[in-house]
């Protein structure tokens, strides 16, 4: 199962850690059986590079896509589920 197209995610808190802050997103409507809680770490790195609130809910969305919905890796990964491997 996947979260719903358009899942709508609210910012609910963050905790500073030692390789950069985690924030916390609940989703309202997730899809039968997913969770409401998504988190996702913005290092140290990517947040100094932010200078405003339109850069950092443009880097945290891309997280969000890429952790939640495989962006830009699930199209190469998809057809790979199912295959074999000799090594």
């Amino acid at each position: 199962m996947a979260l719903r197209v358009n899942a709508t995610m609210r910012f609910d808190s963050y905790t500073v850690e030692d390789n950069g802050i985690q924030f916390h997103f609940v989703c309202i409507d997730p899809g039968p059986g997913m969770n409401s809680d998504y988190y996702v770490l913005v290092t140290d790195a990517e947040l100094t590079g932010v200078t405003s609130q339109a850069q950092l809910a443009s880097l945290i969305t891309t997280k969000l896509q890429r952790r939640y919905r495989a962006t830009g890796a699930a199209s190469k990964l998809d057809p790979f589920i199912g295959q074999t491997l000799v090594i």
